[in-house]
């Protein structure tokens, strides 16, 4: 009867707190319609957070191109002024971060699972790629609830959050000089709510073939450090553009 009545996605929305093993190795068993609810919650705390953060946005977008700007010459400026407002408006700013929000949340679900499936298999583990990838809507339900954290903390303090995570251990207050910084990049990705997401990938990992916990406990860590790296790719990206990079 307790199995039963902790079937629901629902239920197991609360579940996740306390038992998340038994909640994802239920998850995995039967994911059929069970990636609604966690799905949902992720999308919307994207689109709250837009909502929320989506004037801050813009106005961090042109300040930036007006920098940009002010490194041209005067006549390549002018000329690149319309361009540049054109593309920092406000439907702009919020499709674009939507659009990227959406599908850097759909290549994680992707990669998470790739990273953890074929981790498991050179562990000599039998897993199974859906399964894995079932559980990645319920793995990400803290990054979900640190957007609507994050959300509300713009609106109330009316600013972005400029050094997330624990980029202030490292951050100068100069946002350029940050911005070029590998460490402030890699510090900004650790808080409480990336490290919630790992004690779920652990549970996940143990809900799934029942490993071992040190076992697990290294498959998680190196998903960790992967996970890390990855993050870090679109940072060297835009270090390359960046003045003075």
């Amino acid at each position: 009867m307790e199995v039963e009545r902790r079937s629901g996605s629902l239920s197991l929305l609360i579940d996740i707190i306390d038992r998340p093993t038994e909640t994802l190795s239920q998850v995995a068993a039967n994911p059929r319609w069970r990636w609604v609810w966690p799905t949902a919650i992720n999308v919307l705390s994207i689109a709250v957070y837009l909502a929320l953060a989506a004037p801050y946005l813009q106005e961090a977008a042109r300040k930036t191109a007006l920098l940009q700007l002010s490194s041209m010459p005067a006549e390549q400026a002018t000329a690149a002024q319309e361009q540049i407002m054109r593309f920092t408006s406000m439907p702009v700013i919020v499709g674009s971060s939507a659009v990227t929000a959406l599908v850097s949340m759909a290549l994680g679900w992707v990669l998470a699972a790739g990273i953890l499936y074929f981790g498991g298999l050179i562990a000599g583990e039998d897993l199974h790629f859906g399964s894995v990838f079932a559980i990645m809507p319920w793995a990400w339900l803290p990054f979900a609830l640190r957007s609507f954290v994050q959300g509300a903390w713009i609106a109330w303090q009316g600013r972005l959050i400029t050094t997330p995570g624990l980029s202030g251990l490292v951050a100068t207050g100069d946002q350029m000089r940050d911005a070029r910084n590998l460490a402030f990049a890699l510090l900004s990705q650790i808080d409480l709510f990336a490290a919630w997401h790992l004690v779920l990938i652990y549970a996940g990992l143990r809900g799934l073939t029942r490993m071992r916990p040190s076992k697990a406990a290294w498959l998680t860590a190196t998903y960790a450090a992967i996970s890390l790296a990855v993050r870090l790719v679109p940072a060297l990206i835009g270090r390359a553009f960046l003045p003075g990079a």
